[in-house]
């Protein structure tokens, strides 16, 4: 599903692609797009579910260069900060998704709702949940319920005050890293920053075997240990390319 972000809302629409020959229980509701960004939401009927999946970059190797440990305040407890640029993109994609999340519940009557993205889309989505489950954001969304949060090598967005009340709020977040992706090790701790649990590495190039972490966000068993990072493995996830359409 977050392969298919990649596509442009033609081939979203009509799920041509290898990445909707995957989903076919995926029924597309609506594609939102402005300028690089882009969301779709969807239904998926094998588990009655509403879906949002946003885009990651569309420039990886330059979002890897020039990426940068700026952080900001968004959140009425100050300690709690988050990377600036991550979420100034974030705020420009939150009231077009939670109108497009009512769309597709007014439709399928759901109350379950699952959220994925690769890379940066995935830093949206957790900022999304986030905005869901621990500042209750959006009261016009109290009726869901948050089955699940799958991000695909997704950065780290905010320092350890972030993840502790992320975790307090028992998200259900499935981080999946693979190999040596370099995105996740980025921002650096050194630089303030942490990720959310829980991790699922996959130790392995060809993805045929994977580590179940520990709840710390930083297990050094598993992708932390990597100590060269490579910018390739960024686009390869489960055995599929899920860089482009």
């Amino acid at each position: 599903m977050s392969g298919l972000a990649y596509c442009d809302s033609e081939h979203i629409e009509e799920k041509d692609s290898f990445h909707g020959d995957a989903v076919p229980e995926l029924e597309i509701g609506s594609v939102w797009t402005n300028s690089s960004l882009l969301f779709y939401t969807g239904y998926d009927s094998l588990t009655d579910s509403i879906i949002l999946t946003v885009r990651g970059s569309d420039d990886i190797p330059n979002w890897i260069d020039n990426i940068d440990a700026v952080k900001t305040s968004p959140y009425s407890d100050s300690s709690v900060k988050v990377h600036k640029g991550f979420y100034s993109e974030y705020e420009k994609l939150r009231d077009p998704m939670v109108s497009a999340i009512l769309s597709e519940y007014t439709q399928h009557q759901t109350t379950k709702l699952v959220l994925t993205g690769h890379s940066s889309g995935g830093a949206n989505m957790v900022f999304f949940a986030y905005d869901l489950l621990v500042t209750q954001s959006f009261p016009s969304l109290s009726m869901l319920h948050l089955s699940d949060l799958f991000t695909f090598g997704v950065p780290r967005v905010g320092n350890t005050p972030f993840v502790d009340s992320f975790v307090a709020a028992e998200i259900p977040h499935t981080r999946v890293v693979h190999y040596r992706d370099i995105v996740p090790h980025l921002p650096y701790e050194w630089m303030g920053f942490k990720h959310t649990p829980h991790e699922i590495w996959y130790d392995s190039e060809d993805s045929t075997s994977y580590v179940e972490c520990d709840g710390s966000g930083e297990d050094g068993n598993c992708s932390d240990q990597e100590l060269y990072e490579w910018p390739s493995d960024h686009c390869y996830y489960i055995g599929q390319y899920i860089c482009g359409c």
